[in-house]
């Protein structure tokens, strides 16, 4: 009884592989193993590591000197564009506001004064100079009217200039003071802090960091191509993604631009995946490789998707639906020419030439040179040894 259940065991996950067998070859002819010509879809991937990046990260920085008087946020905080994120000690800037405008209003009030003198040295040189006409006056006294006037408008020229100088020293002045009240440039989340409410930071050498703000409703998706698949990858080619908690769900994005220059990395490691209706080959980093990184967004409105996650990203590179496929046991390769053997009305085989498609690790796509339900040879079965057709599924060869 046991004997006869597994016998039945057997042939069930035989019938359920899609396998079946048949004699093809005389008692004294060749055996064949075959499958039939058969139409189906295709598709072709290449999988890669990636990281998760917020779309748009901005370091919220200090453009004055001074200590923080105030912090408004706290790391995890939502902000608006505009919404204060801290104050900044402003006695030193309002200070030299002060400063700047004292000596604006001191340049202007001197203007007033030699625009007065000019007004006297004018007059005076009109008068001269109708005396002189009239023998009433010396040549020296016009011409010291004269020198007398054209300094007064020298003067008057270098004092515009100054007012103009101590003009934009105020508005600078100005810009300073207002650089102490600190505000958010975009909407977003806080995602660092690392200020400290009492800390003095220093912007005479490079612009210290209050906060970072990141828009977290959308995340940029960074997929690390390698060498070897980078010219097969392209803008536009539709992804399909998964993150390491969560390798179930199911994400998609479209690649929206690869960086031009390359990126170089130590960390060894290498993925690969596929199916009989698709495949993809590896494309990870190892030592020393050069990558080059993908860019694609994606909504992340949930606020599942977080800054510095790993992505495992499969590019789909080609796809094609309903059309004759062959196993790639049964490709061979001569010349750059492309043949299968069919095993034809008389049980003989017989060589054509074929045209090829997409193919992956599985099967190809034949374009030309095969019609559907022809029975394909995949290998010749030695003597003894059992023959049959394959159908595509579960292979049992």
């Amino acid at each position: 009884m046991k004997k006869k259940n597994l016998i039945i065991a057997i042939l069930l996950v035989v019938i359920a592989s899609g396998a079946y067998f048949f004699m093809s070859g005389g008692e004294n002819g060749p055996t064949f193993l075959t499958e039939d010509v058969q139409r189906g879809n295709i598709e072709k991937s290449v999988v890669a590591s990636g990281s998760i990046e917020s779309s748009n990260e901005v370091d919220v920085g200090a453009q004055v000197s001074g200590k923080i008087t105030k912090l408004y946020v706290k790391l995890g905080q939502e902000v608006k564009k505009g919404d204060m994120i801290a104050d900044i000690d402003s006695t030193t800037q309002v200070n030299s506001l002060n400063t700047a405008k004292a000596a604006l209003a001191s340049y202007q009030a001197q203007l007033k004064a030699k625009q007065t003198a000019y007004s006297v040295a004018q007059s005076s040189y009109n008068r001269l100079s109708k005396l002189y006409k009239l023998q009433a006056a010396s040549l020296d006294d016009v011409n010291s009217a004269k020198n007398t006037l054209d300094a007064a408008i020298a003067e008057i020229d270098a004092l515009k200039e100054s007012i103009k100088q101590a003009e934009i020293e105020v508005n600078t002045a100005e810009t300073n003071v207002g650089y102490t009240k600190i505000t958010s440039p975009i909407d977003g989340t806080v995602i660092s802090t690392p200020i400290s409410e009492g800390q003095t930071v220093n912007a005479n050498q490079t612009t210290p960091t209050i906060v970072t703000v990141a828009d977290l409703q959308k995340m940029l998706i960074k997929p690390e191509i390698s060498e070897g698949d980078i010219t097969k990858v392209k803008a536009g080619q539709e992804v399909e993604f998964t993150i390491l908690s969560d390798s179930s769900t199911k994400y998609h994005a479209t690649i929206n631009s690869i960086d031009p220059a390359t990126t170089d990395s130590t960390d060894a490691s290498s993925t690969s995946s596929s199916s009989s209706s698709s495949s993809s080959s590896s494309s990870s980093s190892s030592t020393s490789a050069v990558y080059y990184y993908a860019n694609m967004e994606v909504d992340n409105t949930d606020g599942v998707l977080r800054i510095g996650m790993t992505t495992e990203n499969t590019i789909k590179i080609a796809n094609v639906q309903n059309v004759l496929l062959v196993s790639n046991m049964a490709l061979q390769k001569r010349d750059n020419k492309y043949f299968v053997n069919i095993l034809n009305d008389k049980n003989q085989a017989e060589e054509r030439e074929v045209t090829i498609g997409v193919q992956n690790d599985f099967q190809t796509e034949i374009k030309s040179g095969l019609n559907e339900g022809e029975k394909v040879i995949v290998s010749q079965v030695a003597a003894g040894e059992k023959v049959g057709t394959m159908n595509r599924g579960p292979r049992m060869f």
